[in-house]
């Protein structure tokens, strides 16, 4: 049986090469795939947003 469709929307960006690597390596360690890593990083980051949490490097900008 397949898999059902994700309900989600396509994004493009281009990143820094390095940023990609470190992304790739990151999601590799974590047994993800670049996706799901992004989401799931995404989601860490915005969650902490709303409740608050902001780490040191995003309270400079």
């Amino acid at each position: 049986m397949a898999r059902a469709k994700k309900d989600g929307e396509k994004i493009s960006f281009y990143v820094d090469r390095q940023v990609m690597e470190d992304l790739r390596a990151y999601a590799e360690e974590k047994g993800q795939t670049v996706t799901m890593a992004m989401e799931r990083i995404l989601r860490a980051h915005l969650d902490g947003e709303k409740n608050g949490s902001r780490s040191e490097n995003d309270k400079e900008g």
